[in-house]
């Protein structure tokens, strides 16, 4: 997990708690008004997120970087130490310091970009 993804998860489990402390001093009808007030707020923040993501103009690159070696046995098999995509890739694509792919017994092996 990334620096972020530990904040975010850091952030939403201390939410939590906060929450849960809150709803156990107060009634159940008061709880059930503070819970609504807040999930109308996490909702129109999930939704202004989404359109964000939607609309921030990422161009769908993708990066693959220091990968472990693999190796594939048997008729059909595939080993992959890079990126296999179907269809292609929209936008940038970086493929760099992959280690070893090995293919045995008619197996296939791939270490930069494989399309299918």
């Amino acid at each position: 997990m990334g620096g972020r993804q530990r904040a975010v998860a850091g952030l939403t489990g201390l939410a939590v708690a906060v929450l849960a402390g809150v709803f156990c001093f107060l009634s159940w009808d008061r709880a059930n008004q503070v819970a609504g007030i807040v999930s109308a707020l996490v909702g129109v923040v999930a939704l202004g997120t989404g359109v964000l993501a939607l609309v921030s103009g990422r161009d769908g690159s993708v990066r693959v970087v220091n990968t472990g070696p693999a190796t594939a046995v048997g008729a059909g098999s595939h080993a992959n130490t890079g990126l296999t995509a179907q269809g292609g890739v929209r936008g940038g694509m970086e493929v760099d310091g992959t280690a070893e792919a090995r293919a045995e017994d008619g197996g296939r092996a791939n270490t930069g970009y494989d399309q299918l």
